[in-house]
């Protein structure tokens, strides 16, 4: 992605420069390098925001054309001519070729004073596009915190989370963007973003793990497989709905957070032959003990715990069955509100869009 031009070559006649504007405004242009699932969804946004999208240019020049014409933008060949065309570039291309991008375009010698580029990876600082600088732009990395799969995904974008690191002079139009199409704007401390991007990965990808982990046991258990992961993934959607409405940790449910201690070892018994979903059931569980409290969970701590699983499931099933041990969950009173921590079957009806990025790192 290079094209050579002369030292101002690159300046539009009459730029509308990002210098001393406090905020981005609907007369700001923007243009896209990366026509993917994560270009797609924030140009489709951005456009609908109010933010004329003027050029979008890609690897596959079919795709960049059709989402150009689907925002009335310009599809253009190269990076350079996309931001030449724009007050504000985003580069939402795979994070590899983020710095790679940047350098080739700095390396043309275009002049590209009064012009913003912003990175949209969510494992890259500010430091992958810094070449650009040379150049005169203003850089900066604006991540939204959502799994995109393109321009119909754009509505997942409202409520996400918008981590901002950039030049000054961006900070306030990329914190207007982000308010305009309907997100929620922060700011990372340095070095804060391998513990963000690590966060996003959790809770982007590990439900999807788990899922096709659960629906194995689904299919074992007898059911066919498409039929087990749809009701998966409407207990999936309970889940989220009641946290969303109670948070996180009244949401909970389960034998583990009623401190079922019976339940729980006749999942382990079940399990005893799948060493993989066994040593995820126990990982998932201790989380739970570790949000739900420790206090009255004690011996399913000792159970997930055990050095010698063997037969601990067997031997405990066994015991708490013939009555041995009477657990928490059997004799304690419920507690207040406990009925409200229940799912219920009303699936979520927010459009979810769990697949991997290929034109941005979303997680």
């Amino acid at each position: 992605m290079t094209e050579t031009v002369t030292a101002r070559d690159g300046q539009m006649t009459s730029p509308a420069t990002l210098a001393g504007r406090p905020a981005a405004g609907p007369a700001s242009t923007v243009a896209l390098v990366g026509a993917g699932r994560a270009g797609g969804a924030l140009a489709v946004a951005l456009a609908a925001a109010g933010h004329p999208v003027v050029a979008i240019t890609g690897r596959d020049p079919g795709r960049a054309a059709a989402l150009a014409g689907r925002v009335g933008a310009r599809p253009v060949s190269t990076a350079l001519a996309a931001i030449r065309a724009a007050d504000l570039t985003f580069l939402t291309v795979p994070d590899s070729a983020v710095t790679p991008v940047a350098t080739s375009i700095a390396a043309t010698g275009a002049d590209l004073r009064g012009r913003g580029i912003v990175h949209c990876s969510a494992s890259l600082g500010i430091e992958a596009v810094a070449a650009l600088r040379s150049a005169g732009a203003a850089v900066g990395c604006l991540h939204p915190l959502q799994a995109l799969a393109g321009a119909e995904s754009a509505p997942l974008l409202r409520g996400a989370l918008f981590a901002i690191d950039a030049d000054p002079v961006l900070a306030a139009p990329l914190r207007q963007i982000a308010l305009d199409i309907g997100g929620v704007p922060v700011t990372l401390p340095g070095g804060a973003r391998p513990l963000y991007h690590a966060a996003a990965v959790l809770a982007g990808n590990a439900p999807l793990a788990l899922v096709g982990a659960a629906t194995e046991l689904l299919v074992a258990a007898g059911l066919d497989p498409s039929t087990a992961e749809q009701g998966l993934l409407a207990l999936m959607e309970g889940a989220i709905a009641n946290a969303r409405r109670l948070g996180s940790r009244q949401a909970l449910t389960g034998p583990v957070e009623r401190g079922d201690t019976a339940t729980v070892a006749r999942h382990l018994a079940a399990l005893k032959d799948r060493p993989d979903a066994d040593a995820l059931y126990r990982a998932v569980a201790r989380e739970i003990v570790r949000l739900a409290g420790a206090e009255g969970r004690e011996q399913i701590t000792d159970m997930l715990d055990a050095k010698q699983q063997g037969d601990v499931g067997v031997r405990a099933e066994r015991r708490f069955a013939t009555g041995a041990g009477r657990n928490r969950a059997e004799t304690r009173a419920p507690s207040a509100g406990q009925g409200d921590r229940t799912p219920g079957p009303a699936r979520h009806t927010t459009p979810t869009s769990p697949l991997s990025p290929e034109d941005s790192t979303c997680p």
